[in-house]
């Protein structure tokens, strides 16, 4: 070989192959490392300012599924018929964001009500009443299939006059970047469909087919994943209702839990906090929003504020940096997997706070089953690493979930509550998901905190109806499902 072909087999570089796949890797990495940590969009991670609110103007609202003692599924609601009458009682504006808004089933799971028929019907006759009035809904592209179906529902929204707005995740950080970096870089920019699709609906097996690339948009494992109403109530005053509930008719049996609050002030921090979402997507906000009357509240049982995003997992671990001795946890919750809440349990047990948790067993998905990732792995670290401390009951699902979002300290004085959307994951609480929750702190035996603990006494102990199992039903100790539920959560690959 002489001299001159030895040279122009080397690295020129002439685009051989190597180099190619080089630069590839160098451009995929850049695209994971920016769309990981970029800058969030303005208004996001909101920690409001604490307003006084007067004991009467919060309720606490649950949804129960669970089972009599002769085996029949007892199902009783609460959230949902509250939101419906706000919505009906309201003059100004009505605004929804919620996660899951559409009438999929899954495979076989229970539906109690049509939620999703029941809220457009709703939505739909408030518009009709009074044509004027904002009517907004701000919802996730999965209820479309990313583009790949069309719904009816929403069809009639958007022809009543109702303001239908789907979030645009791109602008958000990537919770699984090592696939969403490749996403970005091709799939994405080939839009999508609604007919013609070749695979199955990943939702509702009576559903439509999709295409390939909805599956592929599906991957990226991003939401908007809020769940609130905002309305006036007819007579110049404002308020809402925020927590875990999904207008979708697959979720309609699963034991959920929200805070109504009236309060105009507040409402102000919810619509700083929506229009946020509004702007990132592209969207300008209506002129009519919650204004007070110019009489500051200063007075009140108890002090409450929104917390979106990071700004949740920030007020979770210092509500329990500072639970030890005379203070009681109690948690339920529907996924457990973030290493810092847990880690911030077992110290809190460790000096000497008598900690309860409730968990979803991770067993029931909308009909099908699942490996129990990774609620059973964050139980075994629970009582593991705090010796036994930290005590753990699973809710005792038959095909619904156990979906609440909360915690509860009790210092001697005063209980703090932290809930609404966001699980304690990676995904949740680490600035990726789009989230709302609500901080209350008020005096211990007000009537908030009383329901509060009478609601999770009864589910602990079995009053009345059969909640909740022993830890040792569940017990998982796979060394495999173990190392995979850490690789989950570190990487994104997961739907927590």
């Amino acid at each position: 070989m002489t001299r001159s072909s030895k040279k122009r087999s080397g690295c020129g570089c002439c685009g051989c192959p190597g180099c190619l796949l080089l630069l590839a890797l160098i451009i995929w990495a850049g695209v994971a490392l920016w769309q990981s940590f970029k800058p969030l969009p303005e208004g996001l991670r909101m920690s409001g300012e604490p307003i006084p609110v007067a004991a009467e103007k919060i309720r606490f609202l649950a949804d129960t599924t669970a089972v009599d003692h002769e085996g029949r599924s007892v199902v009783r609601q609460e959230i949902f018929d509250r939101m419906l009458g706000r919505i009906d009682n309201a003059r100004e504006m009505v605004l929804v964001d919620n996660f899951l808004f559409n009438s999929a089933g899954g495979h076989g799971s229970e539906m109690p009500r049509q939620l999703c028929g029941e809220l457009t019907d709703a939505l739909v006759a408030a518009k009709g009443r009074r044509p004027d009035m904002p009517v907004l809904v701000i919802t996730d592209p999965i209820n479309e299939i990313y583009g790949g179906t069309s719904r009816s529902h929403f069809k009639r929204l958007r022809s009543a006059g109702v303001q239908l707005v789907f979030t645009d995740l791109t602008r958000l950080r990537d919770s699984n970047a090592l696939y969403s970096s490749w996403w970005r870089l091709g799939p994405r920019w080939l839009g999508n469909k609604t007919s013609g699709g070749s695979f199955p609906s990943p939702f509702d097996p009576a559903g439509d087919n999709v295409t390939l690339r909805s599956w592929m948009a599906l991957l990226n494992f991003k939401a908007n994943h809020r769940k609130i109403l905002l309305t006036d109530d007819g007579n110049g005053a404002w308020g809402f209702v925020i927590g875990s509930l999904n207008a979708h008719d697959g979720s309609s049996a699963h034991s959920n839990l929200a805070l109504e609050i009236d309060s105009t002030a507040l409402a102000g921090q919810i619509w700083e906090a929506e229009t946020a979402v509004l702007r990132l997507s592209g969207v300008t906000p209506p002129e009519r929003r919650p204004i007070d009357d110019g009489v500051a509240v200063t007075e009140g049982a108890f002090r409450a504020q929104v917390l979106t995003e990071g700004a949740i997992r920030d007020q979770l671990i210092e509500a329990l940096a500072a639970a030890g001795k005379d203070t009681k946890v109690d948690v339920a919750v529907f996924y457990l997997s973030h290493r810092a809440v847990i880690a911030a349990l077992v110290s809190a047990a460790k000096r000497g706070a008598d900690l309860r948790v409730i968990l979803d067993p991770s067993k029931d998905a909308f009909g099908r089953t699942k490996n129990g990732i990774p609620n059973r792995q964050a139980a075994q670290d629970l009582i593991r690493k705090s010796d036994g401390r930290i005590r753990v009951r699973w809710y005792d699902t038959h095909g619904e979930q156990f979906h609440p979002k909360m915690m509860v300290v009790r210092r001697p004085q005063e209980f703090t509550v932290i809930l609404g959307s966001a699980n304690f994951t990676r995904r949740n609480l680490d600035d990726l998901n789009l989230e709302a929750d609500l901080r209350v702190d008020g005096p211990l035996g007000s009537p908030l905190d009383r329901d509060l603990a009478a609601w999770f006494d009864r589910l602990w102990t079995n009053d009345g109806f059969h909640f909740t199992v022993p830890y040792e039903t569940y017990e998982d100790g796979s060394k495999l499902r173990r190392i995979t539920a850490r690789i989950q959560e570190r990487t994104g690959l997961c739907t927590f």
